[in-house]
């Protein structure tokens, strides 16, 4: 049987005591810089250093997050900060940039690297690309379900998120906050774009929904499937939740610790309702099992906030008091959300019948707040901040056996163990024989059972001793004393040896490639790029496919088995597949060590649309290959890629869906007023959203080919054959 790792978010100190007292096997947590939560609380070196011997004297692992793009100008900074990570014993690190991960397993072979589902991990392929980087563990896409899971064959550690937000974006596929509000989610950043309200237009008519938030997902839940999670060959179960509250991470790794614990010792897998309740009135956003369990309804487009439980209904409103009928207990202190006003209070003070201040409410029963919000109507109660106790088991203890050794004219020996560790330590006392007061072996036991404030529980004692012996209470103690601080400091700073090496760059001679590139999406656009002579046209439909073309692989397809001639590759299973393709701009490129490794496996390499100018040139100073790079100076960017499809869940209402076969134009409309072009993939069924915008540097084409840029990128939307040639032309004129 695997045994698995439940891995726990933390964004700060009392989330990680909180964690590591409630049963987590592994944490991970994120430094000031280069993790995915840079809105987190998130920990200092210093605190990095003392989280990691908190961690490993409680047996518990700890991964840091690095699981951001790179910028070439970081390299140096980020690297020194890793080697600081590796001295000081972290598990492993978490990582997205192929340039940095490559950079770090060579250099520092013996730091172990997961792969975050911030890569895009989502077939066999993939994993064998990542293999090939060194990675030992992956955490998969949300988005394929456990049965895929379970068929893919891997030397790899298999990791799965069980439990907290989704993304509606394929991980690392999402540039919405980067291009609109200038925060990359591959950074950290991310504004949340897919919790702000939009409309839906069919062409230039408005699609009536039940709710505004059309891109906003409810919370994943696996409480309900998780036998079948634990039969899996999935090593680590993970739950989100970095941004959330210590009592968020307690109460949720305390019920999945139990569900593990349940089913290793053959007991039924059942969640108390009231952990249950108390589970969502720490956060939820309505939950689902989510695509890993198969669930299709997985959205929650009424509300993007957290909805708390209910907990009563207002009954009388007075302009001084507010009456509400309890069907859950409240307590003093706990926070409320009435639903329909959507205002939020703290409950500092509660009223019975008789005015009188009460601690707590009960269910069944009436009580009275303070209308200090100006409450005018009737309303429905949410419980959304409940009373917590963080450590109902209290703290954790360490497991230590003890032997003492007590002989006559020898000095006193003691063994200690917590089944790993074991050391033998001697007291500079030598055993006497009593001469009126021998000590006995219970009160020998009793004072090696007290371990004071260190965090041991003593399980088992065993003596071996001399009749009739004196030895002093103090020396016992001593030695005791020693013997565990001995085997605190040995657990606190467990690591693997530190080991560093030369990074030798690979010099890959690729044949020049240069000139421009065009996506097309009409037939009249694939005509004006004939008429103008464009050698290297890209297409995504195949139905525009023709003998010459590119053809631009679906990023989220599962099963690649393509015998087109001209590939672009859009994810590291397809440029693990088809070599010297081209790559598309989504394998997110951002410092030149990740164009050196790339170059092994494409002939022309897409540098990512968050690279600012600057960024460029400094990675253009360094590429050590320094061919064949390409940026996209024209295109409606595609800012999300989702397997869920909004056409089919509104219009459609989860029917058979038509809408990829209308030939109508579909639009997402944000609070601005800005619509957002939606496209539809029938042979994958997922959906892009594009840019409201165009992204154009037509103008710097010149100081692109000056920092060694050889290929530019055009891509089409709606755009005529008029337009079209407009576009070719005004970028011919700067290439060649």
């Amino acid at each position: 049987m695997i045994k698995h790792e439940l891995l726990v978010p933390v964004g700060n100190w009392p989330s990680l005591e909180a964690a590591i007292h409630n049963g987590a096997d592994a944490v991970y947590l994120g430094g000031k810089k280069f993790g995915a939560r840079a809105f987190a609380d998130n920990f200092s070196l210093e605190d990095l250093e003392k989280a990691t011997k908190l961690c490993h004297l409680y047996g518990v692992k700890i991964y840091v997050t690095v699981n951001t793009l790179i910028y070439e100008n970081e390299i140096a900074e980020v690297l020194e900060y890793i080697k600081s990570l590796h001295q000081m014993g972290v598990d492993a690190l978490i990582m997205q940039d192929v340039g940095l991960i490559n950079l770090v397993h060579q250099t520092l072979p013996n730091l172990e690297i997961h792969a975050s589902t911030q890569m895009h991990n989502h077939s066999s392929e993939s994993l064998e690309f990542l293999k090939s980087l060194g990675v030992k563990r992956v955490v998969f896409a949300r988005e394929l379900s456990l049965d895929y899971i379970n068929n893919i064959d891997t030397e790899l550690e298999k990791e799965v998120f069980i439990h907290g937000s989704l993304c509606i974006s394929y991980s690392g596929q999402c540039l919405f906050s980067s291009q609109i509000l200038g925060r990359s989610g591959n950074r950290g950043e991310c504004a949340g774009m897919c919790r702000l309200p939009y409309k839906l237009y069919e062409e230039d008519k408005v699609i009536p929904t039940n709710g505004d938030y059309l891109l906003s997902p409810k919370d994943l839940c696996s409480i309900d499937d998780f036998a079948k999670l634990m039969q899996s060959d999935i090593k680590c179960f993970k739950i989100e939740g970095r941004m959330k509250s210590a009592e968020y991470v307690a109460v949720v790794t305390r019920i999945y610790h139990k569900l593990i614990l349940d089913y290793e010792n053959n007991k039924p897998l059942q969640v108390d309702p009231e952990d249950f309740n108390l589970l969502k009135a720490i956060f939820n956003r309505e939950y689902t099992k989510g695509y890993l369990n198969n669930e299709k309804d997985i959205m929650n487009i009424s509300a993007p906030n957290h909805q708390g439980i209910k907990i009563g209904e207002v009954i009388k409103v007075t302009p001084k008091k507010i009456a509400i009928k309890l069907s859950h207990n409240l307590k003093q202190f706990e926070g409320i959300r009435f639903l329909n006003h959507d205002i939020g209070i703290n409950v500092n003070f509660i009223y019975d019948e008789n005015n009188k201040l009460i601690n707590e409410g009960v269910k069944g029963k009436t009580i009275y707040l303070d209308n200090f919000i100006n409450l005018d109507s009737l309303d429905t109660v949410m419980l959304t901040k409940p009373k917590v106790d963080i450590y109902p088991d209290g703290y954790k203890k360490i497991p230590v056996s003890l032997s003492l050794k007590a002989k006559i004219n020898e000095p006193l020996e003691i063994q200690i163990t917590d089944g790993e560790n074991n050391y033998t330590l001697k007291s500079t006392e030598i055993v006497q024989k009593s001469l009126n007061a021998p000590i006995s072996a219970e009160r020998i036991k009793e004072v090696l059972s007290q371990v004071g404030d260190l965090p041991f529980q003593v399980e088992n004692i065993n003596i071996v001793m001399d009749k009739e012996i004196f030895i002093s209470i103090g020396s016992l103690k001593n030695l005791r004393r020693s013997a565990l601080e001995k085997l605190k400091d040995e657990r606190e700073n467990k690591k693997v040896p530190y080991m560093e090496k030369e990074f030798k760059k690979e010099k890959i001679d690729k044949k020049l490639q240069n000139g421009i590139s065009v996506l097309v999406r009409k037939k009249e656009q694939l005509q004006a790029c004939r008429d103008l002579k464009i050698k290297n046209i890209i297409v995504q439909n195949p139905k525009l496919w023709e003998e010459d073309l590119t053809y631009k692989i679906p990023r989220d397809n599962l099963v690649h088995n393509y015998t087109y001639q001209n590939l672009l590759v859009t994810d590291y299973a397809s440029l693990f597949k088809y070599l010297n393709s081209r790559s598309d701009y989504y394998l997110n490129v951002t410092n030149h060590y990740t164009l050196d490794y790339l170059n092994k496996y494409a002939n022309v390499i897409a540098l990512s649309p968050e690279n600012t100018l600057e960024n460029i040139s400094n990675i253009m100073q360094n590429y050590h290959n320094n061919i064949n790079v390409e940026v996209l100076v024209y295109g409606r960017l595609e800012l999300m890629l989702m397997k869920y499809c909004p056409l089919n869940y509104l219009v459609n209402k989860d029917s058979i869906c038509h809408v990829c076969q209308n030939n109508k134009q579909y639009y997402l409309q944000d609070r601005n007023g800005a619509f957002y072009p939606v496209e539809n993939n029938p042979l994958t069924h997922s959906t892009t959203i594009l840019n409201t915008h165009i992204t154009d540097l037509r103008g710097n084409i010149s100081n692109l080919k000056d920092m060694g840029v050889n290929n530019f990128r055009i891509e089409l939307f709606d755009e005529s054959y008029e337009k079209t040639k407009e576009i070719i032309e005004g970028v011919k004129k700067y290439v060649e």
